[in-house]
């Protein structure tokens, strides 16, 4: 499977990167140099979009199933890293990173529990419940 395949949405597979950033994954030394080298120089509060090396990183990203299989709970919040990383003055007010589509989910097959904050419509996350994985809210 191609990695732009995996997840349909790309705000989703920020959801999923998020979740596997505390367990180690194979990518996180080359996003960290990543964030270090672009956040250093970031201009806060300037009005600009999430920092473009570091997004054509994450969309490039193939995540591997030793990542994937980690991951029993997903969280969708703004407060999430992964945000914050991508566009560090970001505030979460307005629509950015929204979740359209949970469609790829099938790859994370540890996945029990969702945690619903934010960061898209309740119907998006039907998929989960059809799947019998539960939200938590």
């Amino acid at each position: 499977m191609g990695k732009s395949e995996m997840f349909e949405d790309f705000n989703f597979k920020l959801v999923v990167i998020e979740a596997v950033l505390d367990k180690e994954p194979l990518f996180l030394k080359e996003l960290t140099d990543l964030k270090d080298k672009y956040t250093n120089n970031f201009e806060w509060y300037s009005g600009a979009g999430p920092i473009v090396e570091i997004k054509d990183y994450l969309e490039e990203l193939t995540l591997e199933m030793s990542d994937l299989e980690k991951i029993e709970s997903l969280c969708f919040d703004g407060g999430n890293e992964i945000y914050h990383i991508l566009k560090p003055d970001w505030d979460g007010e307005d629509s950015l990173f929204d979740v359209l589509s949970v469609e790829g989910f099938q790859n994370l097959k540890n996945l029990k529990t969702v945690d619903y904050i934010s960061m898209c419509d309740p119907q998006v996350l039907e998929p989960f419940k059809q799947a019998g994985i539960k939200i938590e809210d």
